[in-house]
């Protein structure tokens, strides 16, 4: 009898892997074996292929992430997590911006997305920290795209620093749309690189309103840093995944909480992004 039960094709493997991995130092043959119901055969060809696309690195009997010894993982690695739960997001936040706004994104993968989704706006100020975020707009012919400036974070293709923190301060814009490592109705919005959440804290501080977009696995995670304190989060775009207690909680502090359907699709394959080149600026992953 074969030891094959293949209930998930390998791309659908794949995204599991990445995760996995994006909490965790390594992950190990064995266990995907059990998890996937598959040969540990099947699961090194899985891992030798995400490994190809320069997505993992192979260790002793499994993988971890390219940053080992980070806890921050790198834009390409997360832009491939949780797709159809940020794009769902993307296109519910975008429906909160009207045409002839001044918005500001962050760095986040979910900003990214919803960049993708704004193209279409007219008479739109973008203020961002984000490489990646600018690059998706840079062609779109209503927006303009102010970027931060300061020292490049490879890792998050950001902004950071005093320069943009000094922009931000002689800036008013009218919403800011702003992704999270972790949500706590006690602690509000938090993130782990000390530079980031300071240009996070800044773009906050210069914005009406503050928009959390994160998708429902952030409700369930914790860091070290508070960029935005609960009573100063306006509004959460989240997705169905997110806790309903959670959501209700902070409806009752009336925080506007929009939650996006999540509506699957076939899954493009995953491929690792040249962080040299932009993005191309499709509304569909990279």
């Amino acid at each position: 009898m074969s030891l094959e039960r293949p209930s998930l094709s390998q791309d659908e493997r794949l995204q599991q892997v990445l995760e996995m991995l994006e909490t965790r130092d390594s992950v190990q043959v064995a266990e995907l074996a059990k998890r996937f119901s598959v040969s540990e055969v099947t699961v090194r060809n899985d891992l030798t292929e995400l490994s190809r696309r320069g997505l993992v690195a192979r260790v002793r009997g499994g993988v971890r992430p390219l940053q080992q010894g980070s806890a921050e993982l790198g834009f390409d690695f997360r832009l491939r997590l949780e797709v159809e739960r940020k794009q769902a997001i993307a296109r519910a936040a975008a429906a909160l911006v009207g045409d002839g706004e001044a918005i500001a994104l962050d760095a986040s993968t979910t900003a990214y997305y919803l960049a993708l989704e704004l193209r279409g706006k007219r008479e739109l100020v973008v203020v961002t920290n984000g490489i990646l975020v600018a690059a998706s707009l840079a062609d779109a012919p209503g927006i303009n795209v102010l970027v931060t400036g300061g020292m490049l974070r490879l890792s998050a293709m950001s902004l950071v620093g005093d320069l943009g923190a000094d922009l931000l301060r002689a800036t008013r814009i009218n919403k800011g749309f702003l992704g999270a490592r972790g949500l706590s109705i006690e602690r509000g919005l938090m993130d782990l690189n000390p530079d980031e959440v300071r240009i996070k804290q800044e773009m906050a501080d210069a914005c009406e309103q503050v928009v959390g977009i994160l998708d429902g696995t952030k409700w369930h995670r914790s860091a070290l840093l508070t960029f935005v304190a609960p009573d100063d989060v306006d509004a959460i775009v989240t997705d169905s995944s997110a806790p309903p207690d959670q959501v209700e909680a902070w409806k009752a502090r009336d925080t506007d909480v929009v939650v996006a359907e999540v509506n699957p699709r076939e899954r493009v394959p995953i491929r690792a992004v040249d962080l040299r080149r932009p993005i191309p600026g499709n509304g569909g992953e990279s």
